[in-house]
């Protein structure tokens, strides 16, 4: 062999030998990472998730109440942009409306931060991973984005973004609620309804090289996201309306603080409008509550004032739909509106006969244990139909006293009062219910006429629908639901009256509301109404709650805010067959009202009930079933039917 022979067979033999220690070492690492490889190379598979799109919300109309959209979102690459920033951030911030020294200071700031650490890691320090992405907006539109592309601004990029619409706006804000930056419904319906909403993610495995950049992707490895489920719920975005209409007109009417509105299907329990409103009160002052460590000489005058009764709620400052739901969060005391319950439950336990009559002491008594009763229709007898239509506290009193402490806290606890409906919506209160244990005579006296419980208006009208049901239904409750029913579908609770019963209750609150009607006639004017309806209002102090840390009620003083009240009514409509249930608290009509005593729950909550079963009814086209002897004024009804189609 010559020279050049040998020495071309020896780097040939070098680098047969070199390569083969190569290729083992590459299938070496194919079946056994090296450990101190990990850190520059990491996992070789790499997982990739997509978003689903939500599923739409309708009313049960078919009405869209919250929708997911696709706009663009504008964001900067600082390491693509124009070495001499300051025309393309003014034509950049120009196109968008925003500041241009914000826009300047978003980019620029970014672009020096890039440019240092770059510089670092040129002079040894380690590699930095750049700043590639400042988001400049939220969602924008087509007509925008396409301004925006027609910029040709360096580093300059447009992404698709899902944006979470509510065409329904702030009448339903509240009851829809929100969706939080993971895409979960937080509040209202999107909570409720989050699991069908939501949709489930897409998921795959790619393969990827040292540098992180995908190879390939794993053959059976991708899975497509799945939209959400639409939603049709059983919120009717014009009854709503009406609601909403005729219930700020009650609380201005009444210069009240607040004012909460729930209408239902009692016959399926579907949850047709719910609203709950809050007004300013200018003049309205904090409870001068006590320092504990205040030195005591006596009993401490409270002033009358207006004092703020409501509790406090920022997210209701911030957007309509983060408020708090009062309907379902908040308690009241029902006062004379509870009393259909106890009366009922006396009359089916064969404690007491319709006709039996009742001395109810010319409206002033002292019951046995020394506590004062009072009545506001002051006679010196009625009978027990009498004593629910005329709200009698005495004859009440006198009648529970006959049923057991024991019987009648289970009363209360099967109507639902002490539990939750259920209904859906976050945040929901039990109310408040005595224990056994702390139910005492003078809680069975209280209990009597609708004091010392405490109930959410939802639980209310819930109970109270075991009156409005019919047939074999008649004195059954049902579970309410936000969903839409079809085909007449009917849940049922449980049964806590007879249908005799509820029949009774019925013909006698008819006579109720019959008073409601004659005094806005008087006052308003309004007449001829079109369909029946029968109701029960209550009237009840506003109880201070528990004071701030470090803080007592004052010396001597009760346990409620002086001269401010919680007025309501609930009731339904048509007599015969109800269609609807609706229950109104107006919180803390205006002192005006108080001193006139005109604050009660007939005057101020009975008209706005009223008012929303006749729009309401003639909205969803039910045959009136009274003789109109005069024109009801047309702002009053608001012509819906011919709104609806």
């Amino acid at each position: 062999m010559t020279r050049a022979g040998w020495m071309a067979a020896s780097v040939a033999g070098c680098c047969a030998v070199v390569f083969g220690a190569v290729l083992a070492r590459v299938g070496q690492l194919q079946h056994e990472d090296d450990t101190r490889l990990g850190d520059a190379v990491g996992s070789r598979v790499a997982l990739v998730s997509t978003s689903p799109v939500r599923g739409s919300l309708y009313d049960r109309r078919g009405r869209v109440i919250a929708a997911t959209e696709f706009g663009w979102r504008v964001f900067v690459d600082p390491t693509s942009f124009p070495a001499e920033p300051g025309e393309a951030i003014v034509k950049l911030a120009d196109a968008l409306g925003l500041d241009a020294a914000e826009v300047g200071s978003a980019v620029v700031g970014w672009m020096a931060w890039n440019d240092s650490e770059w510089s670092r890691s040129e002079a040894g320090g380690d590699r930095p991973r750049l700043r590639q992405y400042v988001p400049l907006t939220g969602a924008i539109d087509g007509a925008l984005a396409e301004r925006v592309r027609g910029l040709d601004i360096g580093g300059v990029h447009l992404e698709r973004l899902p944006v979470r619409s509510y065409p329904a706006g702030d009448d339903v804000a509240a009851l829809t609620g929100k969706v939080g930056t993971e895409r979960r419904g937080l509040l209202g319906m999107e909570h409720a309804f989050d699991e069908q909403l939501r949709g489930s993610d897409g998921r795959g495995r790619y393969v990827r090289d040292a540098r992180r950049r995908p190879l390939w992707i794993e053959p059976g490895s991708w899975r497509a996201a799945e939209r959400g489920v639409d939603v049709r719920s059983s919120v009717d975005l014009m009854i709503q309306r009406i609601a909403v209409e005729e219930l700020q007109r009650g609380v201005l009417e009444a210069d009240a603080a607040g004012g909460r509105i729930v209408v239902v299907d009692p016959q399926t329990g579907e949850v047709l409008a719910i609203a709950d409103l809050v007004r300013e009160l200018p003049g309205a002052t904090a409870y001068p509550w006590w320092p504990i460590d205040r030195p005591v000489e006596g009993p401490v005058e409270v002033p009358r004032a207006r004092y703020e009764t409501l509790l406090p709620d920022p997210g209701r400052a911030a957007h309509a739909a983060l408020a708090r739901n009062r309907c379902v969060e908040d308690v009241y005391e029902p006062g004379s509106s509870f009393k259909p319950f106890v009366w009922a439950a006396l009359l089916e336990a064969g404690l007491v006969e319709l006709d039996e009559i009742f001395d109810t002491e010319g409206g002033g008594w002292v019951t046995p244990y020394g506590r004062p009763v009072f009545d506001v229709t002051r006679r010196d007898e009625m009978t027990w139909a009498e004593v629910l239509e005329n709200s009698s506290n005495i004859g009440m009193v006198k009648a529970a006293d006959r049923m057991s402490e024991t019987a009648l806290r289970n009363v209360v606890r099967e109507l639902g009062f002490g539990t939750r409906t259920g209904v859906g919506l976050p945040g929901e209160a039990a109310g408040i219910v005595q224990t056994q244990w702390n139910w005492s005579h003078y809680t069975q006296t209280s209990v009597a006429f609708g004091h010392e419980v405490a109930v959410t208006p939802m639980q209310m009208v819930r109970a109270f629908s075991a009156f409005c049901r019919t047939g074999d239904r008649a004195g059954t409750m049902p579970d309410l639901t936000l969903r839409a029913i079809d085909g007449g579908g009917v849940g049922v609770l449980r049964r806590v009256f007879r249908a005799d019963t509820t029949r009774a209750v019925r013909a006698i609150l008819q006579r109720v509301a019959a008073k409601v009607e004659a005094k806005m006639e008087r006052e308003t004017g309004e007449a001829g109404w079109r369909y029946s309806f029968f109701g029960k209002s209550g009237t009840a102090d506003i109880p201070l709650g528990p004071p701030p840390e470090g803080h007592r009620r004052p010396p001597g003083a009760e346990g409620f805010y002086p001269q401010q009240y919680n007025s309501s009514f609930v009731g339904g409509a048509p007599v015969d067959e109800p269609r609807l249930a609706v229950i109104v608290v107006i919180d803390d009509p205006g002192p005006e009202l108080v001193d006139a005593r005109r604050h009660y729950g007939s005057n101020v909550s009975g008209p706005v009930v009223r008012r929303v079963v006749e729009r309401t009814l003639e909205y969803l086209r039910v045959a009136p079933d009274l003789v109109s002897d005069g024109p009801i004024d047309a702002d009053s009804r608001g012509n819906v039917a011919d709104r609806a189609n």
